[in-house]
């Protein structure tokens, strides 16, 4: 049961996080820089998603040991892309990893950290709902079906390209995709 979530409990969970984090920030240092810092936090999640996906979940293992961590954390979705209970990060890793990530956002930038952070869970969340429904089937729009095709390329024909699954914009600029 820890392995698993629906989509409604990271939406429940990161949503209103975000917002506080905005909150905070826009009575702390104002509207407008919290804004910035917002968007900043998006930026540097769309990084951390590309280096995590290409980084770690991709990570060449060299022991038993890694192998079975790389299968746990990442092959098992790869070998079993349409499991529906592999979709999204459960709860059990993405609120500890959340409280870690504010951690260091609070030692690295201090009082503008809850703009940063507010942008950045609500990466997160966007990532991992866009994740779910892109393996879910049929998106809409021109960019929802981009998105689906870049996705799905990196699962059934290119698995060492197309690691960004909110934005290729990483995968352009480090020539991944």
């Amino acid at each position: 049961r820890l392995s698993v979530v629906h989509p409604l409990m990271p939406t429940a969970v990161f949503l209103p996080a975000g917002l506080y984090c905005f909150w905070l920030s826009a009575t702390a240092v104002g509207f407008w820089l919290t804004g910035g810092l917002y968007l900043s936090g998006l930026l540097v999640w769309s990084l951390v998603e590309y280096v995590a996906h290409r980084g770690s979940f991709h990570h060449e293992p060299r022991t038993q040991g890694q192998l079975a961590v790389v299968y746990l954390v990442h092959g098992v979705h790869h070998a079993y892309p349409d499991d529906a209970r592999r979709w999204m990060l459960p709860l059990s890793a993405s609120i500890p990893l959340a409280a870690i990530f504010y951690a260091l956002f609070r030692l690295a930038f201090g009082p503008t950290a809850n703009g940063l952070f507010g942008g950045f869970v609500h990466g997160y969340l966007t990532y991992d709902l866009l994740h779910y429904f892109i393996h879910r089937g049929h998106m809409p729009g021109r960019i929802g079906r981009f998105l689906r095709k870049h996705h799905m390329a990196h699962h059934y024909s290119k698995p060492e390209r197309n690691f960004g699954v909110s934005s290729p914009l990483w995968d352009v600029i480090f020539r991944t995709r």
